[in-house]
């Protein structure tokens, strides 16, 4: 891999961590899987978390392409650039939120007063 094609992987593993940075995911980049003298053919692999309740793999080509896989190794057909995938994590983040509330049921304890 020559010194445009890294510098491109660089760019969008920057442009991918600044989405989930403003998203306010975890997220942990991986390393190349075996260094070469002539560069490493293998995309990057971004996991990204939110909390326990899913993960996701974002994967930078050295071609540029971004895409990426449900935690079972389900692709995501609606990421094919970094801005699908910040729509797609800005939609699926929001659904769990609605999940995490809908979910829990307020009620008034038997001690309570006003």
């Amino acid at each position: 891999m020559n010194n445009n094609k890294r510098q491109i992987v660089a760019e969008k593993i920057a442009s991918t961590v600044r989405v989930l940075e403003l998203l306010g995911l975890e997220y942990e980049v991986s390393g190349p899987h075996n260094i070469r003298k002539k560069g490493n053919k293998c995309p990057r692999v971004i996991l990204a978390r939110c909390g326990k309740k899913w993960a996701i793999r974002i994967y930078n080509s050295k071609g540029g392409a971004t895409w990426a896989n449900e935690e079972d190794g389900t692709p995501v057909g609606a990421v094919h650039s970094i801005e699908d995938l910040y729509e797609y994590l800005k939609k699926r983040k929001k659904d769990t939120a609605k999940k995490s509330v809908e979910g829990t049921h307020l009620r008034r304890s038997p001690n309570f007063k006003r």
